[in-house]
């Protein structure tokens, strides 16, 4: 199988949409909460507006294309023979190289995002150690993913924040790096959407496995459907949270209640005689991942709590 894998382009199509939503959803929260901070808190030129965006798009970048690295270095490290490690080399280190500049960037445009180094570099360890175990489908494997692809949406809101004064001004490479006030001063309605993100990826785990690997295995549907079941009493529950809008939440829990009804009736379906190969899965998820990807944005546009930010 390896040997018909092209490095250079991933045929794992139900990553794209983990990597096209989360920075989706975290600009319509950067672009919100730049819009929230006083008018005379707002930094200049590369520490300002212009910056924001620079950061923004590094970040982007360093994300997408450190997937693209991630893919081809996941051939690098399972292939069995030196004819295809020598095609994974060229992206491995292309991607590689553009993902690492983007990410170098964007800190040197606010070194505050430097503090994500404690949540990303775990899961990437994680995530690589399975690669090159041999298990990149593992358990691990797919929950430190999806849980990295839903932390970008709290790192891309911060770029908002990034852009004031009282972060440019507070926030260097000699004082303050690693504070994490920058985080604290988030909305809680962004961890809320950022939630709402990650526990519908990773649920997608245990289903597509009840559909493929494990398709028959009574313990990974019961696991799948008890998750889908947790997740949305979860969801239901985030209508405490403050400011966050009930179009947004409705939207959110109809999502989860129809993920919850296609974790027992697709798998039923299957087993019932219907054929459903992995292009199906996948397509079915469209609708679902871009249902969770509008609460998101629909939670950031509707905000109208309060933004308190304060280096020291």
């Amino acid at each position: 199988m390896a040997m018909r894998m092209n490095p250079w382009v991933p045929n794992q199509h139900g990553a794209w949409p983990m990597v096209v939503v989360p920075p989706l959803v975290g600009l319509f929260w950067c672009l919100k909460i730049w819009d929230a901070v006083n008018p005379t808190d707002r930094g200049d030129g590369v520490h300002g507006t212009a910056g924001m965006v620079l950061t923004f798009l590094a970040v982007t970048v360093a994300w997408a294309v450190g997937y693209l690295a991630f893919f081809a270095g996941g051939i690098l490290m399972r292939a069995r023979n030196a004819t295809m490690r020598g095609h994974a080399v060229a992206p491995t280190v292309v991607y590689g190289a553009v993902a690492g500049l983007a990410a170098a960037l964007a800190l040197i445009l606010q070194p505050h995002l430097l503090w994500w180094a404690f949540v990303f570099l775990p899961l990437i360890a994680i995530a690589v150690y399975e690669t090159w175990r041999g298990t990149p489908r593992s358990l691990a494997s797919g929950v430190a993913t999806t849980a990295a692809s839903a932390f970008i949406v709290p790192v891309t809101a911060t770029v908002g924040l990034g852009a004031t004064l009282p972060v440019t001004g507070g926030v260097t490479w000699s004082s303050n790096l690693f504070t994490p006030a920058v985080v604290e001063a988030l909305p809680t309605a962004v961890w809320v959407s950022f939630f709402w993100l990650l526990l519908y990826t990773v649920g997608t785990i245990p289903y597509v496995k009840t559909m493929i690997r494990k398709k028959g295995d009574p313990v990974w549907l019961a696991g799948s459907q008890v998750f889908h079941l947790v997740a949305l009493v979860i969801v239901v529950a985030t209508v405490m949270v403050r400011y966050v809008h009930w179009a947004a939440w409705i939207l959110a829990v109809a999502v989860f209640a129809a993920a919850l009804w296609r974790s027992r009736a697709v798998p039923a379906s299957a087993a019932a005689g219907v054929p459903w190969p992995p292009k199906k899965v996948g397509m079915r998820e469209i609708p679902l991942h871009a249902g969770i990807a509008v609460a998101g944005v629909m939670a950031a546009l509707f905000y109208d709590g309060p933004l308190i930010l304060f280096i020291g």
